[in-house]
């Protein structure tokens, strides 16, 4: 079932940050779980994405450079393009709506190719 939804907030919108990282990392956590059921198992890391947005500006850049590794890893097992998140700067306006648009469709993507429904 899909948990990420970023359209549920908005640039500068501290509580909707919080609705999108809880559901994010509810998704990221289903990923995981997924992967490592598999048999042979694949493990792929299991951070603690509970506060990307809503961690504040000091976490935005660790938050992107560590959900790099583990999109990189996704893509990986997944076939499942995408763009370097570690570009994005989710302080800046533009920047965060391009990045949320494109995580969206990566997730959606993800979600597709593991049967996630």
């Amino acid at each position: 079932m899909p948990q990420f939804a970023p359209d549920q907030c908005e640039f500068g919108d501290q509580a909707g940050y919080g609705i999108v990282d809880i559901g994010h990392w509810r998704e990221h956590i289903q990923l995981v779980q997924l992967f490592w059921a598999q048999s042979p198992s694949i493990v792929i890391p299991n951070p603690d994405f509970g506060a990307i947005l809503s961690g504040g500006p000091s976490n935005l850049r660790r938050g992107l450079d560590l959900h790099q590794t583990v999109h990189t890893l996704l893509r990986q097992f997944t076939g499942v393009p995408g763009v370097d998140y570690t570009d994005f700067r989710l302080d800046q306006e533009t920047d965060f709506y391009s990045f949320m648009g494109y995580h969206a469709g990566e997730h959606a993507a993800i979600r597709q190719v593991l049967g996630i429904t």
